[in-house]
């Protein structure tokens, strides 16, 4: 072997080396369109209800074939307490798609499980490359089933593709949150059809969106409408976080800018697509038909026959009883991809969004002083009537959308995976240079 080979072969085989430890991140980051966070499974998911894959509390990332469901399971750690499962998938096809969770528990003298919860959500049909997700709450219900599915130990989880007949396979998170009991907060009635008011437009400022859940930028609306301006282009989803408490009721209202080529966008145009994403990661959203609201439109040039292009989406209120926690929610905005047998140029859609967040007093609940293992032997570390929320193995938080999985610091696996990616790179780098030197060395002339 010549000698000026040796550093450029070594240095090739450490980018190799990051590469093969870092594929998982950059597989996911390139598959999915967007980036839905989450620690990979420590094991595969199974695809048998006779041997479901133990889950511990966190957010884990896996894919779901177009085939098979898969099963897991997951072992109470606090008595009587309410589990939270949420699972959130990123379509990569553009037929439509769907993601079911469902949720049971064994009885004694029964072969069939109780239910405790099943939620779908479909792909829209204008936009079915934007997010799907579902979660269900085990032991919220009421009367005997509640209290069955309170009672068990163990929860058993099935996750499928719904009633859909996709053709690709589907990278999805799912997430298990246990929150401690509570004496609830009285009276109050679930409320599907919430009213608000529809939050005007102010004074803009740029702020993109991230196709990242982990990246997506903060919009403050507690005190008060808040709207930034963006573009975003055919093809793309962009995502804002914006922090809710107990009460909060979250609406978003999304102003598209008339496009400019009168000729390409007389009539038709992307189509856009408004949601909420939960703590959960259940995908949410109510409009108010009665007032034309809609959380959809299309991206089209001005017309003296139609009104401008705007979108209008809620939320539903933070509160115990419409199953809905505290913390982190994400606005979703998706445009279509330009078809294939349209001849233009694609285009960036000019929009502004506005997020403002109606305040609804007396709606926390009242945690116990104390909790207990599921087998009420020992009192749990960490927990505290303010922070309800057991969001990692042995991690208590005052809300549900932390998800320690790996360590609370910065160094978590998928930042290690993006560290070892740019290693790679400066491998590679180093590799180039080494070989250019060499090659520069070789054809000078001797004297």
């Amino acid at each position: 072997m010549s000698p000026r080979r040796a550093p450029a072969l070594l240095a090739s085989a450490t980018a190799v080396a990051w590469l093969a430890l870092t594929t998982g991140y950059g597989a996911a980051a390139a598959t999915t369109g967007v980036d839905l966070g989450g620690e990979p499974l420590p094991s595969k998911a199974s695809t048998s209800p006779e041997t479901p894959t133990a889950l511990a509390p966190g957010l884990w990332r896996t894919t779901l074939s177009p085939s098979y469901p898969q099963y897991f399971s997951y072992q109470r750690r606090i008595n009587g307490s309410r589990v939270h499962i949420g699972v959130l998938g990123a379509p990569q096809g553009d037929s439509s798609d769907s993601i079911r969770v469902l949720a049971g528990v064994a009885t004694e003298g029964s072969s069939d499980l109780t239910g405790c919860g099943d939620e779908s959500d479909n792909a829209e049909s204008s936009v079915p490359e934007a997010v799907i997700g579902a979660r269900v709450v085990v032991g919220g219900e009421d009367g005997s089933t509640g209290e069955t599915c309170r009672d068990a130990g163990t929860v058993q989880i099935q996750v499928n593709r719904g009633y859909a007949s996709p053709t690709t396979d589907l990278p999805y998170v799912i997430k298990v949150v246990e929150e401690a009991p509570s004496s609830g907060t009285g009276e109050e009635k679930a409320d599907d059809a919430p009213s608000y008011d529809r939050p005007e437009a102010g004074r803009s400022e740029p702020l993109k969106g991230a196709a990242s859940f982990d990246q997506a930028p903060e919009i403050d609306a507690q005190d008060g409408p808040a709207t930034v301006s963006t573009t975003i282009p055919e093809g793309s989803e962009q995502l804002w976080r914006i922090p809710l408490t107990w009460g909060d009721l979250p609406v978003v209202r999304v102003d598209v800018t008339a496009a400019k080529d009168e000729e390409a966008f007389a009539y038709s145009g992307p189509n856009l697509t408004l949601h909420l994403v939960d703590p959960m990661r259940g995908r949410l959203v109510h409009a108010d038909s009665e007032a034309e609201d809609s959380p959809t439109g299309q991206y089209l040039a001005e017309s003296a026959d139609r009104d401008p292009t705007v979108l209008v989406g809620s939320g539903f209120p933070v509160r115990q009883v419409d199953d809905r926690l505290p913390g982190d929610y994400w606005v979703s905005l998706a445009v279509s991809p330009r078809p294939e047998t349209d001849e233009r140029k694609a285009v960036a859609v000019p929009v502004r969004l506005t997020v403002a967040i109606s305040h609804h007093g007396g709606s926390a609940p009242t945690y116990d002083g104390v909790v207990v293992s599921q087998d009420k032997k020992t009192s749990l570390d960490g927990y505290s009537p303010d922070r309800p929320f057991l969001v990692g193995e042995d991690t208590f938080a005052a809300v549900a959308s932390g998800s320690p999985v790996g360590g609370d610091g910065w160094f978590s696996t998928r930042h290690w995976a993006g560290l070892g990616l740019a290693a790679a790179s400066v491998a590679c780098l180093g590799a180039g240079l080494v070989r250019l030197r060499a090659v520069r060395s070789s054809s000078r002339p001797r004297r």
